[in-house]
């Protein structure tokens, strides 16, 4: 009997992530709702930092006092934070 050696293992993984990852290349590429589906994502990417303040946005809750002062005593927190990171970093 013979041992089966760690590296085929590790080929058949990797032979497995590219074909996968040709296929996903091969359907984003060469069908119409592929590249549909790509037009949509970058136009999402264009911009990303709108998009993800408008989707969070919509999750928290408005109008609130209590999380009014809780977003001030976080945004201390953050800062007291970098300012501590800063600190250390310059004093290294």
């Amino acid at each position: 009997m013979t041992k089966n050696e760690p590296g085929v293992k590790n080929f058949w993984n990797g032979f497995l992530a590219g074909g996968a990852v040709a296929g996903l290349v091969l359907y984003a590429f060469g069908t119409k709702n592929g590249r549909n589906g790509l037009r949509v994502l970058l136009s999402f990417s264009e911009d990303l930092d709108t998009n993800i303040h408008k989707i969070f946005s919509h999750t928290q809750p408005q109008n609130s006092k209590k999380s009014i002062k809780n977003q001030g005593s976080m945004l201390e927190t953050v800062t007291t934070i970098l300012d501590k990171i800063q600190y250390a970093s310059k004093h290294a």
